[in-house]
């Protein structure tokens, strides 16, 4: 049954059985043979004759949408299968932004570890230029970023799951730092932190767009030397008196000497990624995209 509805959905495909025959390498008559079958075991006609070829009958219809279905499905469940059977270990391998993991992800990943107890999960604590590195080399499945969408788009799958708000890290000691929020336009004159393209990839770019859209200035930019870590990144960059456009879901982080005030700019937003690796999905992370509700294909 499964062949005949592959052969079936090329036919719709090709709209002829000479051309579905030319393209599956078999005769005409044998890929007749099979639509017979098939309509034989469906007890109705699911594809229509006409002179300029063959079009589904609305029984065809909603057998190539179910079939489409069923046939992946079968497909994602054999590959799993076959993994196992070599001995392969079901694994899931993520690299995440610390600060935005517990929020964005832990719910999802809480439910996966109940569908799959025996799957083992490999989270990767990683700067944004890691992930993409980690993505390229095949060394992660799926990866939680903000930063070089524009580089991994073209060659992965990626979603955006939330836009986020902006805050900005000042010394505890900064004139704002009392302020319920601030806007972009009253930080004119600060220096703010420059972000190496290779850790954090358009981030400066990033920084510089929103001083000149929501304050009207272009920003004065300093680089810090260690960026081991985001938190020692802010503690230095507070040492140095200078101050630092973060998305908001880093306000929980204790970084020594510093406070997070939110921007009032509404526009001044994040946007955060799940990308993923193209070709075959394995159920378990299939069931992790859907528990955050996005698209697989």
């Amino acid at each position: 049954m499964l062949e005949k509805l592959r052969f079936f959905l090329v036919v719709l495909e090709e709209g002829s059985l000479r051309r579905a025959a030319d393209r599956l390498r078999i005769s005409q008559s044998a890929i007749t043979r099979q639509m017979q079958s098939l309509e034989l075991d469906l007890g109705g006609c699911v594809l229509e004759r006409t002179s300029a070829g063959v079009r589904p009958t609305n029984g065809g219809r909603a057998l190539a949408e179910r079939a489409k279905t069923l046939l992946a499905d079968y497909d994602s469940t054999v590959a799993e299968v076959r993994r196992l059977v070599r001995g392969e270990s079901e694994r899931l391998r993520i690299g995440y932004i610390a600060s935005a993991v517990q929020e964005y992800l832990g719910p999802a990943l809480a439910v996966l570890r109940r569908a799959y107890p025996r799957l083992k999960v490999k989270m990767l604590d990683q700067t944004p230029g890691e992930m993409i590195i980690a993505l390229r080399q095949g060394k992660i499945d799926l990866a939680l970023t903000l930063h070089g969408i524009d580089l991994l788009s073209r060659d992965f799958r990626a979603r955006k799951l939330a836009t986020v708000r902006s805050v900005v890290a000042l010394p505890v000691s900064h004139r704002f730092a009392t302020e319920r929020q601030v806007s972009l336009s009253q930080l004119k004159g600060e220096t703010f932190v420059r972000g190496p393209d290779d850790v954090v990839p358009g981030y400066t770019q990033r920084i510089i767009q929103f001083c000149r859209k929501y304050g009207g200035f272009r920003p004065r930019l300093a680089t810090i030397d260690n960026f081991n870590s985001l938190v020692e990144s802010l503690a230095l960059a507070a040492n140095e008196e200078a101050i630092s456009i973060q998305p908001a879901f880093i306000s929980h982080l204790n970084v020594p000497n510093v406070v997070m005030v939110p921007i009032a700019d509404a526009g001044a937003t994040w946007d955060l990624f799940v990308v993923w690796q193209p070709g075959e999905i394995a159920s378990p992370l299939r069931t992790l995209l859907s528990e955050l509700n996005l698209e697989s294909q």
